[in-house]
């Protein structure tokens, strides 16, 4: 009897172990260059936002296109929000091209500032969500495909009119998406549009976010169950074989 209570007990620990097993959690947000994810809480495998290049005013560049890079780095910059744009959200940060596109600095010129981030996931089904702002408004990508538009400037002097805006998050929920195996095998892509008021030349851009998603398929139940029995059966037999062994 004894025996087969530590026995229940291993194929219950086996059972659950299991389920945890097939769960994927990922948690992501926009930090800088020099920056790493784990300091800020965000999940180990994603890399800092990139600053894949700038796009003159026209229209926004294709993703995969080579956008122009300004001052001929990559690297991305904290940005403060200085009392103009909303506070980041979580533990994330404002990101800009240059350390004085923010509020304060030197405004950039009008057109299309993209970013990038990788990240990692076993792969499969996801259900998440993302908090975006951005000055003047972004439109974001995951793998290539549009899954934030870009928010219409309207009037507003300040920035976008309606999300993605600088003065409030734009929570858009994720369902069904599918994320890629693989070591950065992911890639959010955001072009952020700065148009600045007509005729002020310009005005801070920036971009911020964060966002999570949870793999979307456990395993059934009916699987779990069988997986436990299984190893409760196994080990049963190894006992049985162990106490006739020593008899």
């Amino acid at each position: 009897m004894k025996n087969l209570s530590k026995l229940a007990v291993l194929g219950s620990l086996l059972a659950a172990s299991a389920s945890f097993a097939f769960a994927d959690s990922i948690s992501l947000g926009s930090f800088a260059t020099n920056t790493t994810a784990v300091s800020l809480g965000f999940s180990a495998s994603q890399t800092a936002m990139n600053f894949a290049g700038y796009t003159s005013f026209a229209a926004p560049p294709a993703v995969a296109s080579t956008p122009t890079l300004l001052s001929g780095t990559a690297n991305s910059y904290t940005l403060l929000a200085n009392g103009v744009w909303a506070a980041p959200t979580g533990a994330s940060t404002w990101v800009g091209y240059a350390a004085n596109a923010g509020p304060g600095g030197t405004d950039p010129g009008y057109g299309y500032y993209q970013f990038t981030t990788e990240f990692t996931a076993l792969g499969g089904t996801y259900n998440g969500s993302i908090d975006l702002m951005a000055d003047d408004t972004a439109e974001v990508l995951l793998n290539g495909v549009v899954i934030v538009p870009f928010g219409a400037l309207g009037a507003d002097t300040h920035c976008a009119s309606s999300p993605a805006s600088c003065s409030a998050g734009d929570i858009v929920n994720l369902t069904g998406i599918t994320l890629l195996s693989g070591p950065d095998a992911n890639m959010y892509t955001f072009v952020v549009e700065q148009a600045g008021a007509v005729g002020s030349g310009g005005d801070p851009s920036g971009v911020n976010f964060t966002s999570s998603f949870a793999s979307a398929v456990t395993p059934e139940p009916s699987t779990l169950v069988l997986l436990g029995t299984g190893m409760l059966c196994a080990s049963g037999f190894f006992f049985r074989r162990r106490k006739s062994l020593t008899v």
